[in-house]
């Protein structure tokens, strides 16, 4: 990084906090949604291989003609510091983010996009946006316990991004029910029958019966090639120029890869009586500032009210992780 200045960090407050970022004890609630393939590859389309002008090529991963977005619920929790290294303190938040798995038929490396991250937390928010590029939104969260906490082990929860609930001059910004998850009538306190040395491969065998194939190829990849301890994230990292809001004054695609630590706990979403995989409901309702069953292709059945209903499964665990600098 010749010629480039150096960060001038303010001196009150931490509104951006030094990365990389080391999560300890994150608890993870990931679903599987499956998806109108055109409408994901529109979103990898346009926010990365169109920008890296030719670099990549990045396609959706699908089984049985139906794409695969993750979406995953989680309790937070990384060291926060200044650009100095000085410890500030702690940062907890929740969030719920939805990433596309996707496979870079260029350089025949898979990765991840975030398109849509909600959390309530203004520091976590501007670090990822500024650092990364991440598409982090205000949000709020409702959870079905009495502590108002999530729980990964019955992960049910509504989220509140701050929205507007039609587009009109009338209409005011507020924290509209975006979706709902439901389903997990009792805890998931099991550790599961797998065996953590063989996680993701584990994992793979309960909730895929076939590998994933690469739209508009003939690759294929298997759950657990996928989960490389070493994951790639890309987004795309831009700034509107303040001549001209339509206009970027940075634009770049980048790279930064999650690093696994260890794998504390875990399991599948599994229900006893009788013996399967537990099927939860995932509720969309109408925000016209939210489209994401537009954006996003979910698959679901239209109610009277407006909203969507979709089936998902998945598993959660409760892992030690780090984002790393990127390039």
């Amino acid at each position: 990084m010749e010629n480039t200045a150096n960060y001038i960090p303010t001196p009150i407050g931490l509104p951006i906090a030094k990365s990389p970022f080391q999560f300890n004890g994150a608890k993870l609630s990931i679903f599987f949604l499956e998806c109108e393939d055109e409408a994901l590859q529109e979103q990898l389309d346009t926010n990365i291989n169109q920008p890296s002008d030719g670099v990549h090529n990045y396609k959706t991963l699908s089984i049985n003609n139906k794409s695969i977005l993750l979406m995953i619920m989680a309790d937070m929790s990384f060291e926060a510091s200044n650009q100095a290294g000085q410890v500030y303190g702690s940062v907890d938040y929740p969030e719920c983010s939805f990433w596309i798995p996707a496979f870079d038929t260029h350089t025949l490396e898979p990765g991840l996009f975030l398109p849509l991250l909600l959390l309530d937390n203004g520091t976590a928010i501007a670090s990822g946006r500024e650092m990364y590029g991440f598409e982090k939104q205000q949000a709020q969260f409702q959870f079905s316990n009495d502590e108002n906490q999530f729980d990964v082990k019955q992960p049910n929860f509504t989220a509140l991004p701050y929205s507007f609930k039609t587009l009109s001059p009338d209409t005011k910004g507020m924290f509209n029910p975006l979706f709902t998850l439901s389903g997990a009538h009792h805890k998931h306190v099991a550790e599961s029958l797998i065996d953590h040395n063989f996680f993701s491969s584990e994992l793979g065998k309960h909730l895929f019966d076939q590998p994933f194939k690469v739209s508009g190829s003939n690759h294929t990849i298997s759950f657990d090639d996928f989960l490389k301890v070493n994951l790639p994230c890309v987004f795309l990292k831009q700034f509107p120029a303040i001549e001209d809001g339509d206009k970027a004054c940075f634009q770049k695609v980048v790279q930064a890869p999650f690093t696994l630590d260890s794998i504390n706990s875990g399991g599948l979403y599994w229900q006893l009586l009788p013996p399967s995989i537990t099927k939860f409901q995932l509720q969309i309702f109408p925000v016209e500032s939210h489209p994401i069953v537009e954006q996003f292709g979910l698959i679901g059945k239209q109610q009277d009210d407006g909203s969507y209903l979709m089936e998902t499964k998945g598993f959660w665990v409760d892992i030690d992780f780090s984002l790393q600098l990127g390039a």
